[in-house]
């Protein structure tokens, strides 16, 4: 009872010292913590991946290559430790004959898969960004063809919009699960085909007079307010962990954001495939010459061109305006099955939203719940065509930034492999 009351008197007197000494002792136990789960989760993980490393291989056969675009200034800088702590100790105890290539600026991804060749497997270690500009230089390269090459994606960037879907987890050992199933669902070679946007600008380049080489993105297109609200973010970053919500607390009444977005949509219903969906192909197919003809083709598309689906050809037209419009793809769609109706999903917010509620369907964004949505278009094929002259308006496409214009976005359904959890495989 003494030694109770002399505690209490001490901590009165002291009482500074003591909350600084009680949260020193409280971060070190939490630290300590995750530091022995972090240990025991790769413990586990390195024996389960040395078991592939253990496998019997044929004298004729060549051990598996994988190609790593890695960027190394994504999550501020922190991707290549944490892919050397917990991504690359599992490739190599699997056995298999890493290459890495590192990003030096912006949009060398896309020149790097020019230079790839003889490699079982492409995996994007970085973020949204990365992920997308490795996808575009695969299309551009195969002229949307796709690719037999598989595409891996370890979540080492700030924003991993795809992967999070595939793998959860944020925060402390979560996201070390998160990287350690990434790399795993690469060793095991699970995959599973996605979705990809092919994002075309209808405008010519202003400086060499042609048309723009398309972009192609596996998430989403955004435009509006809470776009321009995200992108802001890290400026808050001396909030610390309340940045995101005070984001929106003190955004919601400044004109800096895009409340108004202005546009013509012209678009095209989703569709299994038909003969419209593939007559392009079918031209391209038939242009070999006089001989050609008389040559069996391995199409995997023969099969649809003589489906016929008037509604394809359908063209609808809807005038917008409202503060926010996010378009994506079923990729980031969580519990989506494999074999739905591939689509695209245009989400139209409300024509004006007040400041509480901006506030509010923030907080919800940032909880992974869905804002307030005033209708849902579905579509195959879908122009935007924005009708006021607009200055400092962006788009993000992958979470990348780009200026506003009139653009065409063509769903391609199921065009690339990616390696996926074994229970994601039918979702």
């Amino acid at each position: 009872m003494l030694i109770i009351i002399k505690t209490a008197k001490t901590v009165r007197n002291h009482w500074k010292k003591s909350v600084f000494f009680t949260g020193i002792i409280t971060y070190g136990v939490i630290y300590t913590k995750n530091y022995i789960q972090t240990q025991d989760l790769m413990r586990a993980y390195c024996q389960k991946a040395a078991k592939y490393g253990k496998e019997h291989i044929s004298p004729n056969e060549n051990l598996r290559h994988v190609t790593i675009i890695l960027n190394p200034n994504a999550n501020k800088r922190k991707s290549t430790e944490e892919f050397e702590k917990y991504c690359a100790p599992l490739l190599h105890l699997a056995g298999i004959n890493v290459d890495i290539r590192k990003t030096e600026s912006e949009g060398h991804a896309k020149n790097l898969i020019e230079e790839i060749g003889g490699t079982d497997a492409i995996v994007i270690a970085g973020g949204d960004g990365t992920l997308s500009e490795v996808v575009t230089g695969l299309l551009r390269k195969n002229n949307d063809s796709g690719s037999k090459i598989p595409l891996g994606i370890l979540p080492l960037g700030k924003t991993n919009s795809l992967a999070s879907v595939q793998f959860p987890g944020k925060k402390k050992v979560e996201r070390v699960k998160a990287l350690a199933d990434a790399t795993m669902a690469v060793i095991e070679e699970t995959i599973r085909p996605v979705d990809v946007m092919k994002i075309e600008v209808l405008s010519l380049n202003e400086e060499t007079g042609k048309t723009n080489k398309p972009i192609y993105a596996v998430g989403s297109l955004k435009w509006g307010a809470y776009r321009d609200a995200e992108a802001i973010k890290e400026s808050y970053w001396y909030f610390g962990p309340l940045k995101n919500y005070a984001t929106y607390i003190f955004n919601g009444f400044k004109n800096k954001l895009t409340w108004r977005c202005v546009a013509q949509l012209s678009y095209s219903a989703p569709c299994e495939g038909c003969s419209h969906c593939y007559r392009r192909l079918e031209t391209n197919t038939n242009g070999g010459g006089f001989f050609s003809k008389f040559m069996k083709t391995d199409n995997p598309h023969a099969k649809y061109l003589s489906v016929s689906n008037p509604e394809c050809q359908i063209n609808y037209e809807k005038k917008i305006l409202t503060s926010d419009l996010a378009l994506s793809t079923m990729n980031i769609t969580p519990n989506q099955s494999s074999d739905s109706l591939r689509k695209l999903i245009v989400e139209i917010g409300p024509d004006n939203v007040e400041y509480l509620d901006f506030v509010k369907n923030g907080i919800k964004l940032e909880k992974g719940e869905k804002r307030d949505i005033k209708e849902i278009i579905e579509a195959k094929i879908i122009k935007i065509s924005p009708e006021d002259e607009l200055q400092n308006a962006w788009f993000s496409i992958d979470n990348e930034h780009y200026e506003v214009k009139p653009v065409q976005i063509t769903l391609l359904p199921r065009i690339i492999n990616m390696f996926c959890k074994q229970e994601n495989i039918n979702i």
